[in-house]
């Protein structure tokens, strides 16, 4: 089967014979009607155009899945790297479940992000050393949210003048659509019509941003720690099981009762106490639309809300010790992918949500707002 690429310089040599005389010779011989020509003419130089855009360089897709090989769907897989052939001229394919058949412990996650990166990297120097102008680049992810949010953060290290996030949609028969861009405006303030537009996606419709609370002292409590909870996908439980964690420090309510939560290293202590405060961010819907405008908004909104927070429990603490964010998120996986960005500078956990534990129904709490 002919290339894409191929097709264009076919088509390309074909017309231009057409366009530069061979047929016009062979017209002679039928008709000497002058809109004949002309006509013959135009539709050439259009299918040489046709060919060249066929034929020019079209970027770089890489497709990357990170679960494991007995939770890798092939079909997802396939979607993307589909996706992506169709629409790039080059594809690199970082396939965890071939690479990395086995489990990998969490200390090690981000020694693979940064594996996957490079590869990254070194694919998209290639296509530059070509000779090309600067290749679009898409990332095709599938992956746990957690090595969603470090592949982010690792990216942000990276310099492209363009880079789309793409992902399979929940709403779209499984299409693979655009997620989220990574660029410099994801750090520019919100303007009035995109914080309105993220409001009105907000439990409830709220117009103000969401409160900072404080968590009560209590004995081994992890002062420094604030938990930022967020929910942008239907998930009964997870603001309540968030809450929860943060509060107690604790990640199962009792046997048989597991959250899923995996809190990070809690450091030469050992122990893991409750945060000093925490902040809920909180749409309660089934899915965000496919938007990856509103995905951009969201994120930045979730980050200056973050950003805030830490302040403003840096100055309550009024000490010299850094604030420790963990980040409880529920949501689309560019979301993820660009808080990882923007978060690239921050002391900023993504807390790991492990869905095979073993989950029952909590006792009713309150996490507020």
């Amino acid at each position: 089967m002919i290339s894409r690429e191929g097709g264009g310089t076919l088509l390309m040599a074909a017309c231009t014979a057409i366009a530069l005389g061979v047929v016009p010779n062979i017209l002679e011989q039928w008709t000497r009607r002058p809109w004949v020509f002309t006509v013959v003419f135009a539709a050439a130089l259009l299918l040489v155009l046709a060919g060249w855009v066929l034929q020019r360089p079209r970027g770089l897709g890489v497709v990357v899945s990170l679960y494991p090989a007995d939770r890798t769907q092939a079909s997802r897989v396939l979607a993307l790297k589909n996706a992506s052939r169709r629409a790039h001229t080059t594809t690199l394919v970082v396939d965890r479940a071939l690479l990395w058949p086995g489990e990998i412990p969490a200390q090690d996650r981000a020694e693979i992000v940064d594996f996957v990166a490079r590869l990254f990297d070194a694919q998209l120097e290639e296509l530059r050393a070509s000779g090309n102008a600067e290749p679009e680049v898409a990332l095709y992810i599938l992956a746990h949210l957690q090595d969603a949010f470090l592949l982010g953060r690792r990216l942000a290290d990276d310099v492209q003048t363009s880079l789309v996030v793409m992902h399979l949609s929940q709403q779209a028969g499984r299409s693979v659509v655009p997620g989220v861009a990574l660029g410099s405006s994801l750090r520019d303030p919100l303007g009035a019509q995109q914080r309105a537009q993220v409001h009105q996606l907000l439990l409830a419709g709220r117009a103000e941003d969401p409160t900072l609370v404080e968590i009560p002292v209590i004995p081994g409590q992890q002062r420094h720690r604030l938990a930022v909870i967020v929910r942008l996908a239907s998930a009964a439980s997870m603001v309540d099981d968030a809450h929860y964690v943060a509060a107690t420090g604790q990640v199962s309510y009792g046997p048989g009762h597991d959250t899923g939560y995996r809190l990070p290293d809690p450091g030469p202590s050992g122990i893991q106490g409750p945060c000093g405060a925490y902040l809920v961010i909180d749409t309660g819907s089934a899915y965000l639309p496919d938007d990856s405008g509103l995905n951009a908004a969201v994120a930045t909104y979730i980050w200056e809300n973050w950003q805030t927070a830490r302040q403003q429990w840096a100055q309550h603490l009024g000490s010299t010790t850094a604030v420790e964010g963990l980040l409880f998120f529920h949501g689309p996986l560019p979301v993820a992918v660009a808080l990882g960005w923007l978060a690239a500078r921050d002391h900023l956990t993504l807390v790991h949500h492990d869905l095979r534990l073993p989950q029952g129904t909590p006792p009713p709490t309150t996490a507020g707002a």
